[in-house]
């Protein structure tokens, strides 16, 4: 037994020599090369030099040292008396922004008005109450009829664009695969104004096409379940082409053996093996669609639909203000998403779906001819879900009036030039929800950080806690989470004390937060995985604290996946619709209201000129700072490289 001391530390080294392995001498061309790839924070805590030290005494190189059970509980007990502490406060910070807000959404449903002045007495009384109210039952009823309709039809279109994507050789197949990516991102209102302008009695299909059958086709439930299905289906595409990335073609052969024709082994065999990526894809149509606010919102002026979304918005809108009725209301929008799930979860566990053998192949791109049905469809469906909307909105934002239709004379500029004034209203709205965003985006990307580090390199407790909010948070829709935020923020007992936060910007900040953490935190994760523990428990033993670690080689390694996870919550939060019009104080101008406010007043050409000016500064705004930080990334490991 050898002891080696590194910095009054005493660590137990058994000597196991290895003539297999061998590593090379610390100044050897190998060992130089192999120092070079490390990053400057491993080199400048000595743990290259450490390590080659402990190599050279047990000759066993890092496999026999990997393998000692003190070396383990050792750094074990080195982390968990850091990254404890790190925990419970990602734990503090996840029950403010995300359990705290929700567990008063559940209570408030039981007890009407405990987290505001309107205190009544605890009961059932207020859940049975949505039964009684016409308006709020049809909310109940459209929502889960616009849900359950668009989960199916979204989900079968979906996983047809996905099979025909990976069966067959398409010329459009990239084009759905960015264009499948940018449906999700873009909110739902502005689509949703787009199919407004383009399909109403005075848009662009009745007044320059002349299709006077589209407005019936398009207002009315089905129709509407079909718009939301075209804006969700990307959900089921993405979900089925992930499954579709491994082939078992034994089966698929068996079957033609047997005599069976292309399309019952299709139907038999290949779509079956997808079943939990078709079902995944449909469960997550199915909430999303369920917890919207832009469809409803964008169909206020036009077309009544109320749904449990617009009714809780409605709820706090009104006078007198029903806060308790609108906790109701969402604790069914929670519920109906949570009993989906568990819904999903009792099918997958009572079938056995691992089909995959050790015959499973990589699947590469389809060979063959191009498919000309198959770009058909695939046209048709891009063009539904991205291009009638969103060049309905570029259209009418060139455009003096929808009803002069595309005549020289009706071609314009004053829209932008209407919302580009100086000291206008849309700058402001537009200022104030760029600064809104960053706070949230810088705050999301440092907490979303923290979480991923302490899953991944701690065995602390609460572990489990921090994954399950960050997983079951991404099925809380903006319009519940914001009435948490007011029973959290606007209760008597912060009030008593000064700590409101209802009616402050900060508010919006925290919100932004709340909802972009658990995107960041799934962004992360898979980065984190990447960096190699040995480095940090290295780094530890030369007697740097948890901070140093963190700054010096998490931080450098998982750069690139932090800056686009923090991008992304930017983007959300510029346009964020239902937290933006729930939490909004009074005097406060944000965009998504500001866009939404002048479409229902009927200014379209200034709606869409906003949005349009809006999403094009937030493009460039994650252009440039992905580019900036590209360039930072590249340069900073580069000099390692070279050092």
């Amino acid at each position: 037994m050898v002891r080696l001391r590194v910095r009054s530390i005493a660590l137990p080294l058994t000597i196991s020599p290895s003539p297999t392995k061998r590593r090379s001498r610390p100044g050897s061309p190998t060992a130089r090369s192999t120092r070079a790839s490390w990053p400057r924070s491993a080199l400048r805590f000595g743990a290259l030099t450490c390590e080659d030290a402990m190599t050279d005494l047990t000759r066993g190189g890092p496999a026999g040292l990997a393998a000692s059970p003190a070396r383990i509980g050792f750094g074990r007990r080195l982390r968990l008396k850091a990254e404890d502490g790190l925990g419970m406060l990602v734990v503090l910070a996840l029950i403010v922004l995300v359990l705290g807000p929700m567990a008063t959404v559940l209570v408030q449903a039981f007890w009407p008005g405990m987290f505001t002045r309107q205190m009544a007495e605890p009961g059932f009384s207020g859940l049975l109450e949505v039964f009684s109210r016409p308006l709020w039952q049809r909310s109940l009823t459209n929502s889960l009829f616009l849900a359950a309709v668009s989960a199916v039809a979204g989900g079968l279109l979906g996983t047809v664009l996905a099979v025909l994507r990976h069966s067959t050789r398409m010329a459009l197949g990239p084009a759905l695969d960015i264009a499948s990516w940018a449906i999700i991102v873009l909110p739902s209102f502005i689509l949703a104004q787009g199919w407004i302008l383009f399909a109403s009695r005075g848009g662009i299909a009745n007044q320059w096409l002349g299709w006077s059958i589209v407005p019936d086709m398009v207002f009315n439930p089905w129709g509407l379940a079909a718009v939301m299905s075209l804006k969700a289906f990307p959900f089921a595409y993405l979900t089925v082409s992930a499954a579709m990335q491994w082939r078992m073609d034994d089966f698929s052969h068996a079957a033609k053996l047997c005599g069976a024709s292309p399309l019952r082994v299709l139907a038999t065999i290949q779509i079956p093996m997808l079943v939990p990526a078709v079902l995944s894809g449909a469960i997550l149509i199915f909430i999303d669609v369920l917890g919207d606010f832009g469809l409803p919102a964008a169909l206020a002026t036009t077309y009544r639909f109320p749904t449990l979304t617009y009714a809780i918005y409605v709820a706090i809108n009104q006078s007198p203000i029903r806060f308790d009725l609108a906790g109701v209301l969402a604790f069914y929008v929670t519920g109906i998403m949570l009993l989906a799930v568990m819904a999903y979860f009792w099918i997958l566990r009572n079938r056995r779906y691992d089909f995959l053998g050790g015959k499973a192949q990589l699947r590469g791109a389809p060979g063959g001819p191009r498919s000309k049905w198959s770009d058909a469809i695939a046209l048709v469906a891009l063009g539904l879900a991205i291009v009638v909307p969103l060049g309905s909105s570029v259209l009418v934002s060139f455009t003096r009036s929808l009803s002069q239709g595309l005549a020289p004379a009706n071609l314009t500029l004053e829209h932008y030039g209407y919302v580009l004034q100086t000291g206008g209203a849309f700058l402001s709205a537009l200022g104030n929800s760029m600064g809104i965003a960053v706070a949230a985006a810088l705050a999301s990307g440092v907490l979303a950080a923290m979480a991923a580090y302490v899953v991944t390199f701690s065995d602390f407790r609460l572990n489990r806690l921090i994954d399950l909010t960050c997983t079951l948070s991404l099925a809380v829709p903006g319009v519940v989470l914001g009435i948490g935020y007011i029973f959290v923020w606007n209760s008597p007992a912060l009030d008593d004390l000064g700590l409101a936060l209802y009616g402050k910007p900060v508010i919006l900040v925290l919100a932004g937060t709340a909802g972009a953490v658990p995107i960041a935190v799934r962004v992360l994760l898979g980065a984190m995985a990447q960096v190699p523990a040995s480095m940090l428990s290295a780094a530890a033993m030369q007697g740097a604290g948890l901070a140093r670690r963190l700054a010096t080689i998490v931080v450098p390694i998982i750069a690139a996946a932090l800056v686009s996870a923090t991008l992304t919550a930017f983007g959300s939060a510029v346009f964020d619709l239902a937290i933006n019009s729930i939490l909004r104080p009074p005097r406060l101008d944000v965009l998504p209201v500001y866009v939404n406010r002048a479409f229902e007043q009927g200014m379209f050409g200034a709606a869409t000129a906003a949005t349009l000016v809006a999403g094009g500064t937030t493009i460039l705004v994650i252009v440039g700072v992905r580019a900036l930080s590209g360039m930072l990334i590249r340069r900073l490991f580069g000099a390692t490289t070279k050092s």
